[in-house]
């Protein structure tokens, strides 16, 4: 008979650390469906995908773990009675799960670093110096009141010279603000969310995957403050950049 993790003298089978790590799971879901009543593990999947990033990108698995775990445990006969032994990836995979669940990454302090921020007054061409410096093609605006006014991204920048080339050869960059160029952003602001620092990268991944694939402009960048609002100091910024970083982190 296979055996693992020894514990108080007693070296725990994979079938039982399965389980044990299933009523983790369970547990948890139970905690975050805030129900009164007992719910099948299923259906607590089911119900929770819906709305719950984590679960959601579990989901698949955990249906398959449900079922895996009725046919290790023998309710019919002997309550409580392991009958199988589920292969050893296949509990580490489901004990990373409930480690995932019990204690997500959150997006604060995974992604927290400076955010370079421009004014809508500041000449164009001290945010190309800024561009050149740093190699970042995102930068949020905010306007002579601090209130964020939008995001300055490459691809505002390439059609703003496309349309207005023959103005810039005749005038000096200098004299063109970051607010003359963001006329030219025809997202309008849609191309960029806030989420709170307690928002678990599964979240942000979430905001990615739901802008791919339909109509309007594709999500440039999530800006991170303490609750989440526009007013709020920013603590970090994810951009597509970071899409791997995130899966990686998801496990």
């Amino acid at each position: 008979m296979a055996i693992s993790m020894f514990q108080g003298g007693y070296s725990l089978r994979f079938s039982e650390r399965f389980v044990a790590a299933y009523n983790r799971i369970e547990r948890e879901m139970t905690k975050r469906a805030k129900l009164d009543r007992y719910v099948g593990f299923a259906q607590l999947v089911r119900r929770l995908a819906r709305t719950d990033s984590t679960i959601a990108q579990f989901a698949d698995e955990l249906f398959e773990y449900g079922e895996l775990r009725n046919a290790i445990v023998h309710d019919a006969f002997e309550p409580g009675r392991l009958i199988a032994e589920p292969h050893p990836d296949v509990v580490e995979r489901m004990e990373h799960i409930a480690e995932v669940l019990e204690r997500p990454p959150l997006v604060i302090p995974e992604f927290e670093r400076k955010v370079y921020t421009v004014r809508s007054q500041d000449s164009i061409l001290d945010v190309m110096g800024l561009i050149r410096q740093l190699g970042y093609t995102q930068f949020p605006v905010y306007d002579q009141d601090g209130k964020f006014a939008g995001l300055l991204t490459d691809r505002c920048l390439a059609r703003w010279l496309t349309f207005e080339l023959d103005k810039v050869r005749e005038n000096s960059l200098e004299e063109i603000t970051v607010a003359h160029v963001t006329v030219y952003d025809k997202t309008k602001g849609r191309n960029v969310t806030f989420l709170p620092k307690k928002a678990t990268v599964f979240d942000a991944y979430n905001e990615f995957e739901c802008r791919m694939g339909i109509d309007g402009p594709r999500l440039e960048a999530i800006l991170i403050t303490e609750r989440g609002k526009k007013d709020e100091p920013l603590l970090g910024i994810i951009t597509p950049w970071d899409i791997f970083r995130l899966r990686s982190l998801m496990g």
